[in-house]
Parts: C-alpha cells; sequence; structure tokens
C-alpha cells in the first residue's frame, strides 16, 4: 500500500502539482502528506481531491490532478507485491501444527482480489479461507471475525495478527479475542486512541509469533 501511495505521489509531481501549488513539496513530503491525509479520512476515493485542496487548488486544475493522482494509486501494478520473508514458513509451521488460518483484508475488491492472487494466498495449502471486506474497515473485519465465533469457537482460542489497530485489532478485542499487531509498514506511526486498540501483543516479525505464551494446534 506505501508503495502505492508513493506512485500516487510521482504521478501528481508529474502531472505538475507543484507548478500550480501554493507550496512545492519533494516526493517525501508529498507522501507524507498524503498518507496523513489518509489517516484523518481513509477514503481513497476523495484523497487526492483532499490533497489538492490542502495544497491550495480549486477549479479545473484541482480536479486534473486529484484525478491523476487517483488513477495512479488504483493501477499501481500488484505484480510487485510479495509476501514478507518470513510470512510463508510461518504460515506453513503454523498449518502443521493444525491451526486454521484465515485471511482479512479490506479496500477496494478488485484490487484486493487481485493482491490475494498475484500473491497466492487464493491457492495457498496454508489458507483455510480469505474473506474480502470491502471498504468497510474495522467494521466489516468485525463482521467476518463475528461469523468465525458463530462456528463454534471459543474466543480465547482465535488469534488476530494485524497492523491496523484502528481496525483489526480493535474488532477482535471487541469479540474477546487475542490481537497482536504487527509493527511496520504505512501504520507503524499510527498510536491507538482507545484502550481497545491496544493490542496484546505486537512484534515486527511474523515468525514471533512462536515466542509468544500461546500453544498452537486444533487443541490450543
Amino acid at each position: 500500500v506505501l508503495a502505492a501511495h508513493r506512485h500516487a505521489a510521482r504521478a501528481l509531481l508529474r502531472a505538475g502539482l507543484n507548478r500550480h501549488a501554493k507550496r512545492k513539496l519533494p516526493l517525501a513530503r508529498l507522501v507524507r502528506l498524503r498518507l496523513r491525509l489518509f489517516r484523518e479520512e481513509r477514503n481513497l476515493e476523495t484523497l487526492d481531491a483532499r490533497l489538492v485542496a490542502r495544497l491550495g487548488l480549486r477549479g479545473r486544475v484541482a480536479a486534473r490532478l486529484a484525478r491523476a493522482g487517483n488513477r495512479a494509486y488504483f493501477s499501481y501494478p500488484v505484480q510487485r507485491l510479495h509476501l514478507f520473508a518470513d510470512a510463508r514458513p510461518t504460515l506453513r509451521q503454523l498449518h502443521r501444527q493444525g491451526v486454521r488460518i484465515y485471511v482479512l483484508t479490506a479496500g477496494l475488491l478488485r484490487i484486493q482480489r487481485a493482491k490475494v492472487r498475484v500473491l497466492g494466498l487464493d491457492c495457498s495449502p496454508y489458507i483455510s479461507g480469505v474473506f474480502f471486506t470491502g471498504l468497510l474497515q474495522g467494521r466489516g473485519k468485525r463482521r467476518y471475525l463475528k461469523r468465525a465465533l458463530g462456528r463454534g469457537p471459543d474466543p480465547r482460542r482465535v488469534l488476530v495478527v494485524g497492523d491496523r489497530a484502528d481496525s483489526e485489532i480493535r474488532a477482535a478485542r471487541e469479540l474477546g479475542m487475542w490481537a497482536v499487531r504487527r509493527l511496520g509498514g504505512e501504520f507503524a506511526d499510527y498510536a491507538p486512541h482507545h484502550r481497545l486498540e491496544r493490542p496484546h501483543f505486537s512484534l515486527r516479525r511474523l515468525s514471533q509469533l512462536f515466542r509468544l505464551p500461546f500453544q498452537f494446534g486444533a487443541r490450543g
């Protein structure tokens, strides 16, 4: 996701943002501003319009630049995506220990489906299922987690791992599940605003799951 934001920022600069804006921003600062606006309001469809407005642009020029940024973000080639280095070995080990693994992903459906396909998660022998929540953020993830509970497992036997404190971490805690936050990436600097956004544990690498005080397995 961070790479797609950078790709969109480059497109804005190529389209002439700095020729028209009241403030001239280098790429790094433009990316930071874009991410800050996204965190303020997680609406990707309006993000570029809000960005150019923040820089004092209005009218046709603003609309043209916003379209350029929006198109670039949503056309970022997902073929460049890859799993974290320790992701596949971690999934393999959990699977061997009898853990059922589900993937929940939020975002524009066609892009999320493409990402899952490129990463091979749709055909991985270690993944029991993939759920697409659309652009519902935490609300959609909570709904799917609640649906999983309806199948019988005790919530204290469910471990949710994610990087968004205000989304999957909070949804897990609201449902009484264990929550582990992976620190890094686009949401690394997000500070919890509510006690339920605080995870039970934090880690930087997925393989560190096995250092936590859990017994993994079908009966764990």
